[in-house]
């Protein structure tokens, strides 16, 4: 049965490699359709004299990454965490490190350097060729042809725009990225205490990968989740200590620091937040908008409301397979922070490896997946630039339209069992 529909998708076999699946081709065309798409809107709009920051969100380098190069200048001391008057500033770019302290630590070393953008640049390079490697070897693994292998990731990369605004931001959360995504690979591999010391420094990073952790608990891998938040506690109070000058200080400067952030970017309505900011917030504060209900008391009812979404939805997610597990969670890790900002997406690469090697079986199987392909097919806007996704004149904004792309797959991904071997006694294949 596989043969057949191999050969009736137009895929047969050739020297005992063949080629994608037509749900991985679908999505392969489609994401070159929607980056040609970006670049003519991007064309048009800078031939119509639309300012720069409109059609090209890659209009300068390292915004991120340059944020704080005054700030490292004053490590260990009170005015790392504060303004302290009368303290003259070594350097005119200063800003508070709005992140927890296990990020500042991580950050140190690429300020200690004399060119952090290069060391950034050199970081990304190699994380990102062993991610192309890393896809590569597992479609061969299930036979697929050698250089289309290849072709894929590297094209996807090529065309991502999440991916593109991580590394030309110079943002921290390519090192979070890693921490997650070793972490999958290690979950997925059994390997659950690794796992789970990855994800905890991911969390004492940036706090919501923690829900990574919830992974653990359909395994009843309870030890590996204390493992997890043990790393994510040891990570903080260790960076505490280093930060300085004194523990107390760095935990009050912290918690200031990235909890006013929150506060400032929740209560924030700006063209900005609506094309980038892809967090479930964003609708929240539109429908606050509409019925007049203050932004700043949104905050407490957000996250109950959230936490009882995921409690709900996971108690589904435990009878369903790894690959739902994995995808809920992870969209949920970057759907529901209130802010949460175009190179977050990258989180969700993982877990569509997992559906498109999901994609393959079934295919190879002769049957189909519910849901799968439409799931699937979600990702490709998803990934879009806000150069393609915002229309001001009809009130159509990235940031919203991807918010509204994330709850979609999310209940599609609790809804509908992502498993070849349940499929199998469905619907077979028109293949």
């Amino acid at each position: 049965m596989a043969n057949t529909a191999q050969e009736s998708s137009g895929c047969a076999a050739t020297g005992g490699r063949v080629c994608l699946p037509a749900l991985l081709r679908s999505f392969w065309a489609w994401s070159a359709v929607v980056f040609g798409l970006t670049l003519a809107v991007a064309w048009v709009q800078y031939r119509a004299g639309y300012p720069r920051a409109r059609w090209d969100p890659l209009a300068a380098w390292f915004l991120d990454l340059n944020e704080y190069l005054g700030t490292y200048k004053l490590l260990h001391t009170s005015a790392f965490f504060f303004n302290v008057p009368g303290v003259p500033l070594p350097y005119p770019l200063y800003s508070p490190v709005a992140y927890p302290p296990f990020s500042a630590v991580v950050m140190a070393p690429l300020y200690a350097s004399s060119n952090p953008g290069a060391v950034f640049l050199i970081l990304s390079a190699l994380w990102l060729a062993v991610c192309i490697w890393g896809v590569r070897r597992a479609l061969i693994g299930v036979g697929i042809d050698g250089v289309i292998a290849t072709m894929f990731p590297l094209t996807i990369v090529a065309m991502s725009f999440p991916i593109a605004r991580l590394v030309h931001q110079g943002n921290i959360e390519l090192v979070l990225w890693i921490f997650a995504t070793v972490g999958v690979w290690a979950f997925l591999r059994g390997r659950d205490d690794a796992a789970a010391v990855l994800w905890g420094l991911a969390a004492a990073m940036k706090l919501f990968p923690v829900v990574l952790l919830l992974l653990l608990l359909p395994r009843r891998r309870v030890r590996a989740f204390v493992l997890g938040v043990g790393t994510f506690v040891a990570a903080t109070v260790l960076s505490l200590w280093w930060l300085g000058p004194t523990m107390e200080i760095a935990w009050r400067g912290s918690l200031q620091n990235v909890f006013g952030y929150q506060g400032v970017r929740v209560s924030e309505w700006s063209f900005r937040e609506l094309v980038a900011n892809h967090s479930v917030m964003t609708l929240v504060k539109l429908a606050a908008k509409l019925t007049g209900v203050p932004l700043a008391s949104l905050t407490l009812p957000y996250y109950v409301c959230g936490a009882l979404v995921l409690g709900l939805a996971f108690w589904r997610l435990g009878k369903m397979p790894v690959a739902n597990q994995l995808l809920a969670v992870s969209v949920f890790m970057v759907m529901f922070p209130p802010v949460s900002y175009f190179h977050a997406l990258v989180h969700l690469y993982a877990p569509l490896l997992v559906l498109l090697l999901v994609a393959i079986r079934a295919e190879r199987a002769g049957v189909q997946v519910r849901g799968l392909k439409g799931t699937v097919l979600l990702f490709v806007p998803l990934f879009a630039s806000w150069t393609l996704l915002t229309v001001p004149r009809m009130l159509v904004f990235a940031g919203l339209v991807q918010a509204v792309l994330l709850v979609v797959i999310f209940v599609c991904t609790v809804k509908y069992p992502f498993e070849v071997d349940r499929a199998e006694s469905g619907v077979p294949s028109a293949g």
